[in-house]
């Protein structure tokens, strides 16, 4: 056996051979000598004895009991028959976790559809067979998104004052763009767009506690964003993870206006059609979070609680429940009655 600089690494190889070609899972996930020779004459060009192998497994053998790979009494790699198989790794992922990696890339727009190749090049032999489990969808994030999320998250780590212009997306461009100083606490993907939820740095000033200044801003309604001083970052006090996760869930929280209070709103729909009146109720609970008052849709009838603020999103929202047939609504709010009839007059005013 010629002793070349790349046959000295063979142990390294074979190692690095069993972590991402051999299946800890599967039965047929093992391997036999001749691939592992085949495997290292094309990554060194030398051929290897057997005898050679056989003593680098003992050796992989002794290393894994050190690290913990396995119990001290056992080998991480065995013998049964001729195939050859490796034990599983704590901190490894399973070839269920990377295929739901996998899958989970595939079904999102929030994630470059890139990865996956990656997910499959360190796991192999979890991949040997095509996997389309989930139809791609083939998404790539834009350059000028990720430099502006680099930015964030760059904000977001070292507590970093953020500001940037924030109008609104047309074809052209964004236009009617005003400056904004915010605190950003996290990132969120929803309905298609990158969201930016961050403490208002002006609007803290007028509330009681920095959580009530918490607004949501759209990727693509910023631009020239640049980072600020720790000394302008307002921290958040309490469980920041928990704060974020109530405010998401709520998402007509998000576009809660100044001078707009969030407000418990009772509502009651009502239909003959049972199929109707749960796509009706469908409709709201996936947009916001509706708690349930009282479950009588077998009669027809179903009546729940929102916490939104009066403002446009929220009429919308209504708006849509009142185009399903057959579904009436019935507001126990006289103001939001009231409020919500007005939007309707100035659109319908407005319509030409």
């Amino acid at each position: 056996m010629p002793n070349t600089e790349y046959s000295k690494l063979k142990l390294l190889y074979l190692y690095h051979y069993f972590r991402t070609h051999v299946d800890s899972e599967t039965i047929d996930g093992g391997t036999t000598m001749s691939q592992m020779l085949s495997y290292l004459n094309e990554k060194t060009g030398t051929e290897f004895e057997r005898k050679s192998v056989y003593s680098d497994i003992a050796r992989l053998n002794q290393f894994a009991r050190s690290m913990g790979f396995c119990d001290e009494s056992d080998d991480w790699i065995t013998l049964e028959g001729k195939m050859y198989y490796r034990g599983q790794i704590e901190g490894d992922l399973t070839s269920d976790e990377a295929k739901l990696l996998v899958d989970a890339i595939n079904a999102s727009d929030f994630v470059d559809s890139g990865l996956t190749e990656k997910i499959k090049a360190l796991y192999p032999a979890y991949f040997k067979k095509e996997y389309n489990s989930i139809v791609p969808h083939d998404g790539k994030m834009g350059q000028k998104t990720m430099m502006m999320i680099n930015i964030i998250r760059s904000a977001i780590d070292d507590n970093l004052e953020l500001s940037f212009e924030y109008g609104y997306q047309v074809a052209s461009g964004i236009r009617g763009a005003s400056l904004k100083s915010v605190s950003p606490l996290g990132l969120d993907f929803k309905n298609s767009h990158y969201y930016l939820y961050a403490i208002d740095n002006e609007y803290v000033k007028e509330v009681s506690r920095p959580r009530d200044a918490i607004k949501s801003y759209r990727l693509d309604r910023m631009r020239k964003a640049t980072l600020g001083s720790p000394k302008k970052y307002i921290a958040l006090k309490g469980d920041k993870a928990e704060i974020l996760r109530n405010y998401a869930k709520d998402s007509i929280g998000a576009y809660t206006y100044k001078n707009n209070e969030d407000r418990f709103i009772q509502i009651t729909l009502r239909s003959d059609d049972t199929k109707m009146l749960l796509k009706a109720f469908s409709e709201i609970s996936e947009k916001l979070k509706t708690k349930l008052i009282s479950d009588k849709f077998d009669k027809g009838e179903v009546k729940f609680g929102v916490k939104a603020a009066l403002v446009p999103t929220f009429f919308q929202e209504l708006f849509l429940i009142s185009m399903y047939n057959g579904v009436t609504m019935t507001i126990d709010d006289e103001e939001v009655k009231k409020k919500y009839k007005e939007h309707l007059t100035k659109a319908e005013s407005e319509c030409r």
